[in-house]
């Protein structure tokens, strides 16, 4: 198994870092993307991976910087090979308002044809704090608050990622606001976690903030890598008890799990 980070970065990163989407190679070859941005065309061709190359999509939540390419992929996929659908992975509730949300006024008229979400994909909807199998490998959702308040509350779908004998997992927070007690928890069952980590000056109160994850224990810093980062950040995590800032097309191979 092998994790590469297409991007780094936020809603507003450029080419320079991208949008925080990854790569999930299985020992098979096969490929799971997990999200999919505004930006995800141009940063598949830097990494040299054609959208014909992926078997599978898992999106956290419905944000641009996450699912703003989709249609893109969609239709590249659905005229660039046939009877061979992408398999899509996420929360039941989410994957009914991603079509009637964000990607019906695109994508329900081709030629003669109304088309359903389910022409594009291999619709996979699961139970929040479910999980699913593919290609060898174990994925968990870990609902994480993200955009809270208002009458209006978004969740975002984090994934405990495991092998299929539980013997190497990883932890990859998507979206939150910080949540030291279940990454607390969910650093006594793992070896790895990748967290997002704003490093702004003005805290959005959306994402974690780097002076928040710098109060965990040190037993949990020491498993974490930080990804959606602003540019020029004036931190030093490594300095701080981190394993570091992740690079736009950085990969971690199982090997790389204690």
């Amino acid at each position: 198994m092998k994790v590469q980070f297409l991007g780094v970065g936020d809603q507003f990163s450029a080419h320079d870092q991208y949008h925080s989407n990854m790569v999930i190679t299985a020992g098979s070859g096969a490929k799971i993307l997990v999200d999919c941005g505004s930006d995800v065309k141009y940063s598949l061709m830097e990494s040299k991976i054609k959208p014909t190359d992926i078997d599978a999509v898992y999106i956290s939540h419905l944000h641009a910087d996450h699912i703003g390419g989709l249609e893109w992929l969609a239709l590249s996929t659905y005229f660039g090979r046939e009877n061979k659908r992408l398999k899509l992975f996420c929360e039941e509730k989410l994957q009914s308002n991603l079509w009637n949300n964000s990607l019906k006024g695109g994508l329900e008229c081709i030629g003669i044809k109304c088309m359903e979400l389910s022409d594009y994909f291999d619709c996979y909807p699961l139970a929040e704090g479910g999980s699913f199998d593919w290609q060898g490998i174990h994925f968990e959702l870990v609902k994480m608050p993200h955009v809270m308040g208002g009458g209006c509350n978004m969740y975002s779908y984090g994934l405990l990622v495991a092998t299929a004998d539980k013997e190497k997992s990883l932890f990859l927070s998507t979206d939150t606001q910080f949540q030291p007690g279940l990454i607390e928890s969910i650093a006594e069952r793992t070896s790895l976690i990748f967290h997002d980590c704003e490093t702004s000056a003005v805290k959005s109160t959306v994402h974690s903030h780097y002076e928040q994850l710098l109060t965990l224990p040190e037993t949990v810093k020491n498993k974490m890598w930080l990804y959606h980062y602003q540019r020029d950040s004036k931190y030093c995590p490594h300095q701080d008890g981190f394993l570091g800032f992740v690079l736009k097309g950085q990969e971690y191979t199982i090997t790389d799990i204690p």
